[in-house]
């Protein structure tokens, strides 16, 4: 089952997403042939469930001295409506 989580810390984004790339969450969704970007603090995994992933957050967070202010996780579903975004400036 996909999962999309999206979480508010107060600092540390960065390393926060790097741990969470280490474990399979991504930040962009690839959909007939194009690229949904997500979101700054939204992430996409492919086969976690809604309680993993924010285990996962809140988990990682803690490692980082960070409080997890807010997070919800939810199945990605057939019914959703995006802007796709635009690529990521590095």
């Amino acid at each position: 089952m996909a999962i999309v989580v999206t979480y508010d810390i107060p600092s540390r984004h960065v390393e926060f997403k790097k741990a969470m790339f280490q474990l399979g969450y991504v930040e962009k969704i690839a959909h007939d042939g194009q690229w949904i970007y997500l979101p700054n603090t939204t992430l996409y995994h492919q086969s976690k469930i809604a309680s993993q992933a924010r285990e996962d957050a809140n988990s990682i967070a803690t490692s980082l001295s960070q409080k997890l202010e807010r997070c919800i996780a939810t199945q990605w579903g057939p019914d959703w409506a995006a802007i796709w975004g635009e690529p990521f400036k590095q």
